[in-house]
């Protein structure tokens, strides 16, 4: 609430009487001298001429002399506009007068202009209201539009719509439901009138609606007494028009930004004379009256944000320049904001210099409170002998010296960390994990943390033996791991990990893989950090942690971390208070029927917050609002139901902060995990097996009344009596089941139970392709050995199922209709038996696949030796090598990982391969081809080494696979490592990529063929094709993803000169409107409308193209068969409009064009102006306008053609076009210049009558 005391403005008949006073006065004293005294001024008075002359000096008041009490100043935007006087000119220099009871009109006048001002005699007082203004005239009588079916204008109190296109105003307003607007009207002499927009249209040089506005500024000016001798030398009077100085500039303190409520703001400027004058807004557009300053600014508690406007007039001054600061209450926060990084090396590892460098420099950033460095633990000295639970500093330097370079930068204002990272090779894809406070560390050298299948579980358990400590997932991707797509979960595990990077070492702000640890049950927080290799500890980039607590020290940042009481961001000063319900961020709260986000926002640099959503389940967006201004506290509503919410801000720069959520726990982490067959490739009538996992991860009973097996929606099994899933705790059960019919089959379970008495239904699908029985060829796997890597054969599985070919994983009999065997490295030995029914599988004409391993994985037994005895069995000459594949350069810091493409071009297996397939070996041996034939050998930088040490033959020749054909027509392929494992053979990254060289030999060995890419064909013919069949295409992109408020959800829409269509589900990210895409899809028809699924996409290095809209009928225009994807535009009368956004914004329009046509115009939630980020068109889209329209089109829900508007500002109110300015006649601008200038001359000649008679 303001407190201040307003000054009142003197009204035009006062202004009047002053300035005839003033002039009569130097009339007076001028003429006397002159004339005899006061005997000839009643004479004059006598002939009633005395009149004629001040008739005369009345017309100065159509020049205001320099420093008079009063100046016009024009106003230039809606921000301006605030209740006062102004006079409204039209182009043609007519305003409106007084209102015309009687003709309901306003007259018109013709208010003469001087320089950059304009002299009365038009004032209205403007009464200003949100968007709105109510008009009165000098008499104080208001203007409204006339009611019934008629034009003109009434008396009464009537709120018009002002519009501001950027260089005039317009009123607008309604009669009944008949959009009207305020013209001067050609027909009746320009007088003013409101006009229906449709006679306007039909007769548009008739009219004009545009106004240029003058504010009434009172100027105090306490001019020096003049002495009557000057005023007898016209020379010596202020010329009409002279240039006067500007007032000084106001100060404001503060200087904006956040204060606290009852805060005094003062206002001062370098002159003390001059008055100040000042006025507030709540939304920065709809200002209060104009006030005196008299030093009692303040507002009252939860005002949110103030704008502030002020300026000052001194006197003979033109009024000073404005001044406009924006204010936003100090929110009481219980917590303290800390920014920090989390993630740095030394040299202690594998960065830049040493760990007391490293806080030296850290400690002296601006804005930086506290800094970690998390050198990775297997670089410790004496790292293999470390433990979590014990004191690191008996047992390592390095970790003694990183814990005192910590404490010693730490004090009042700066918190030194100091942690380790956990960090699994790349081959492994297990990930990298930072872990704090706790005494010791672990690596993964050691025993329980180095094999991939228990090694990430292990670490989970080890940090569960220390209560207090902290962890975070570290850059979850491709490329270091995704912690086995955060699986294991549990409430131990979940507890000891509470945070997870968000960003890589460029910041550089990423979603994915939160969202998925999210849906996948554990609690984290988001982090920002550097992950810095290279130096410049903490200012290398603006990424910041921000961590919530109550003070500076260790133990409270800490507790914060682990309470998950943190944010990310790339912007290094963003302020972001968040909080649900009254909760503030990172807590777990009982499940509520309501949803409140309060948050605070400020970032002192930045001129605006930009957009705020509130995320859930599954990266869903539940509401969003873009901030204008740089510090704001919103208030916003979600619906509830959703198990966490978090924040995302993406401000104007790009730069993204993402907040913890706060959860909602309705016991909602229950469900199917799995629903898997046991075969890939089923035959028809033969039992297999469907395994449906449930898990439940919440601390109640989950009771299991029914498990049902559906085959294509037809119920084929169920089975009751499952009892109970207990808390934190999962259920198997397998469906014994043969399938009567060939083909494609979706399978679906479900599961029905309650929790709490609350009924629960949950189900997963799964599609099987059926095929003849003897189609169906089978791999047999040995895994009755101890075989490494029997259970990392899932892409191998995958790609032999698209012949028909099934991969049996055996621990006892081989079979004996099985084409194909497949043999790895064993830890338990070959007995005599084996060995004999491998010889005479291959004495039968069977193929066997060997698969070494390094000599470094050698225990108890020599697995080289091991494999041997089956190709000495079998009669072959090749041999594995008990040696270890070695190459530092393609290697790297695992030279074992070899990879190599040089192939073998004379060899039926590998003659296709070509240099951009990488063949990949990890841990693996060199062969021997003996008699056979080599197939991949390494680079000239690879060798063999004796890694064991054992001295046994290293081999010559670096061949990392071999091939030799057996008599009795049997084969054998025989590699050093396993080479179809699954990440041997990841899929490309798009269509366009060539398979990596191991799976290509696989292919070749499975004669699978491999499907060229379709041919290019244009979108029009893509949309006459067959739905189900697969398309290539190129075009250019008509709607992006560049920009948030201009983005369909998962869509992009691609056109080309043939025709558009929406490709689905697009998840690409920053692609502009003319991006050139080719893409391979699926084209597949949903709700009427044809999309391209999408299989793979490329973003095509060439120059952008913006496709011009089509503009028809509305008839052509809605014509989806046509034009179904195409960037149409439209225009017509706006026949029905619904508003959203509380009436501020439009969701849909109907459009009727000249030839009766409609069309429909649909803006979604979420679409907002590219301009200002708001949806605000119910400013500018009323019924009975024309509007035009761009967008896409599209059928609606109901089947209905819509145009889908992709930016607000797409939508664009026409207005009645005005006449040309030099289509009508000249303005009488100098009518009464000259009627002045006749007055005075008659005057003068009927007093030269008077004197001469009086002579004669």
């Amino acid at each position: 609430m303001l407190r201040y005391r307003e000054r009142g403005i003197p009204s035009a008949f006062d202004t009047l009487i002053d300035h005839l006073a003033h002039v009569s006065c130097r009339f007076d004293q001028s003429f006397l001298k002159k004339s005899g005294g006061f005997g000839m001024i009643r004479r004059l008075v006598a002939r009633g001429l005395l009149s004629v002359v001040l008739a005369a000096a009345l017309f100065s008041l159509f020049r205001l002399p320099a420093g008079a009490a009063t100046v016009y100043q024009e106003i230039t935007g809606m921000e301006e506009l605030t209740s006062g006087q102004y006079v409204l000119v039209t182009p043609f220099g007519d305003a409106p007068g007084i209102l015309l009871g009687e003709d309901f009109v306003i007259s018109a006048t013709k208010p003469t202009f001087t320089g950059d001002t304009v002299a009365a005699g038009a004032e209205w007082n403007l009464t200003v209201t949100e968007n709105r203004v109510i008009l009165t005239d000098a008499h104080g009588v208001s203007a409204a539009p006339l009611e019934g079916d008629r034009n003109g204008i009434a008396a009464g109190t009537y709120e018009w719509q002002v519009l501001w296109d950027g260089k005039y105003f317009s009123f607008h307003g309604c009669n009944g439901s008949e959009p009207v607007t305020l013209v001067s009207d050609t027909l009746l002499e320009n007088d003013f009138r409101a006009c229906r927009d449709v006679d306007i249209e039909e007769a548009p040089d008739s009219y004009v609606s545009i106004f240029t506005l003058y504010r009434r500024m009172e100027v105090q000016d306490d001019p020096e007494p003049e002495e009557p001798e000057e005023l007898e030398e016209p020379e010596e009077l202020e010329e009409p028009g002279e240039v006067v100085e500007t007032s000084p500039n106001v100060t404001v303190l503060p200087e904006g930004g956040t204060i606290r409520a009852g805060e005094e703001i003062t206002l001062t400027c370098e002159d003390e004379s001059a008055d100040i004058y000042y006025a507030v807004s709540a939304d920065g557009v709809n200002y209060q009256p104009d006030a005196l300053y008299a030093g009692q600014i303040c507002f009252e508690k939860d005002f949110g944000t103030a704008y502030l406007k002020t300026y000052s007039i001194a006197g003979g001054c033109e009024p000073g320049e404005v001044t406009r600061v924006i204010f936003t209450e100090e929110f009481d926060l219980d917590w303290n904001l800390y920014f920090g990084q989390l993630h740095a090396h030394t040299d202690i590892s594998n960065g830049a210099g040493s760990v007391e460098e490293a806080f030296q420099y850290a400690s002296q950033v601006d804005g930086l409170d506290f800094f970690a460095v998390t050198d990775h633990s297997d670089s410790f000295d004496n790292a293999d002998m470390g433990a979590i639970d014990a004191d690191g500093a008996d047992i390592s330097a390095d970790w003694a010296a990183g814990k005192q370079a910590a404490a010693s930068v730490t004090g009042e204002d700066f918190v030194g960390l100091f942690g380790f990272e956990m960090t699994w090779p790349e081959d492994k894809q297990l990930g990298h994990i930072s872990t704090f406070n706790t005494p010791g560390w672990q690596t993964r050298d050691q025993a329980d943390f180095e094999n991939v299948p228990t090694a990430l579980e292990n670490y989970y358990k080890a940090l569960t033996s220390v209560p207090g400590s902290v962890s975070q997932f570290n850059h979850p991707d491709t490329v270091h791991g995704d912690f086995e797509r955060f699986d294991h979960y549990s409430p131990q595990y979940d507890a000891a990990v509470s945070l997870l990077e968000v960003a890589g070492e460029d910041g550089v702000v990423d979603c994915e893989y939160y969202d998925l640890a999210l849906d996948k049950g554990w609690h984290v927080a988001p982090t920002n950090n550097q992950n810095n290799h290279k130096g410049q500890w903490g200012d290398a980039s603006e990424a910041r942690t921000v961590v919530l607590a109550k003070s500076l020290t260790e133990e409270a940042l800490y507790d914060a971390m682990k309470n998950r009481r943190v944010y990310a961001t790339q912007d290094s000063d963003l302020t972001v208070y968040y909080a649900l319900n009254g909760t503030v961020m990172g807590s777990i709260i009982p499940k509520s029927e309501s949803a409140a986000v309060t948050v605070f926002l400020s970032d002192p640099t930045d001129e605006a917050i930009g957009s705020v959503e509130v995320v859930t389940d599954g990266g869903a967006v539940l509401v969003s609002e873009y901030v204008e201004t740089p510090s704001q506290v919103l208030e916003l509503s979600a619906s509830s139901g959703h198990s966490y919410y978090y924040l995302r801000i993406t401000q104007p720069d790009g730069d993204v902060a993402v907040t913890a959520p706060v959860w909602m726990d309705g016991y909602d982490d229950i469900g199917i995990e799995s629903f898997t067959s046991d075969t890939l490739t089923p035959a028809r009538d033969e039992e297999i097996g469907l395994t449906v996992e449930l898990y439940n991860n919440e601390p109640v009973e989950f009771d299991l009344d029914a498990l049902s097996l559906y085959a294509d929606e037809t119920l084929v099994s169920t089975v009751s009596d499952l009892g109970e899933v207990a808390g934190m705790s999962t259920l198997d059960y397998t469906f014994s089941y043969a399938h009567p019919e060939l083909g494609v089959t979706e399978f679906r379970v479900e599961a029905v139970g309650s929790v709490n008495g609350e009924k629960r239904t949950y189900e997963k699908t799964l599609s099987l392709s059926f095929h003849v029985p003897e189609q169906v060829k089978y791999i047999a796997v040995d895994a009755s050995h101890g075989n490494s890597g029997v259970d990392k054969l899932n892409r191998l599985k995958a790609i032999a199922a698209k012949v028909n070919i099934a991969v049996d994983i055996l621990d006892g009999e081989l079979p004996e209709n099985s084409d194909l065997l497949l043999i790895t490295a064993p830890s338990k030995p070959f007995d005599e038996e084996f060995v004999e029914k491998v010889r005479t599988f291959v004495e039968n004409g069977g193929t066997v696949i060997l698969c070494g391993q390094s000599d470094m994985g050698d225990l108890n037994l020599h697995t080289s030796g091991e494999l041997n005895k089956l190709l000495e069995a079998m009669g072959a000459t090749v041999r594995l090598n008990d040696n270890t594949a070695w190459d530092e350069e393609s290697g790297g810091n695992t030279p074992d990982a070899v990879s190599s493409n040089v192939f073998n071009a004379d060899s039926g297996l590998t003659k296709s391969m070509v240099p951009e397939q990488t063949y990949c070996q990890c841990a693996g041996c060199t062969v021997n081809p003996g008699n056979g034939t080599w197939l991949v050998k390494g680079r000239d930088t690879t060798c063999a080494v004796d890694a064991d040490a054992d001295g046994q033959d290293v081999g010559k020749d670096a061949v990392l696979l071999a091939f030799e054909e057996l008599p009795g027509s049997g084969k054998v392929y025989v590699s050093g490592g396993l080479f179809l494992s699954d990440d041997a053979m990841k899929e490309p990254d798009n269509i366009w990529k060539s398979v990596s060289g191991n799976q290509g030999i696989v292919e070749a060995l499975l004669k699978i063929e491999r499907a060229a890419c379709p041919e290019l064909v244009t979108i029009g013919e893509m949309r006459s094709g067959k739905a189900g069949e697969i398309y290539h295409i190129r075009g250019w992109a008509t709607s992006g993803t560049s920009r948030p408020g201009n983005t369909f959800s998962k869509t992009i829409y691609l056109q080309d000169d043939t025709g558009g269509v929406a490709l689905v589900p697009f998840t690409g990210e920053n692609i502009e409107v003319g991006t050139p895409i080719e893409v391979v899809g699926r084209k597949e028809i949903r709700g009427g409308n044809v999309v391209l699924k999408i299989i793979d996409y490329e973003v095509l290095d060439e120059p952008l193209y913006n496709y011009t809209p089509k503009t028809t009928s509305n008839k052509d225009a809605m014509d989806y068969d046509a034009n179904g994807g195409r960037l149409m535009q439209v225009e017509g009368k706006v026949t029905d409009v619904t508003y959203s956004v509380g009436g501020k914004g439009v969701s849909r329009i109907t459009l009727k064009d000249g030839n009766g046509d409609f069309a429909e115009i649909l803006i979604e939630d979420g679409i907002v102006s590219g301009a200002d980020w708001v949806n605000d068109l119910a400013s500018r889209v009323k019924k009975g306008r024309t509007v035009r329209a761009i967008g896409l089109l599209h059928l609606d829900s109901d089947g209905t053609p819509v145009l889908r508007v992709r930016n607000c500002d797409e939508v664009v109110y026409v207005p009645p076009v005005p006449v040309s300015l030099g289509s009508r006649r000249n303005p009488r601008t100098g009518d009464l210049i000259w009627i002045a200038v006749g007055v005075m001359v008659l005057s003068g000649i009927g007093l030269a009558v008077l004197l001469n008679k009086k002579k004669r």
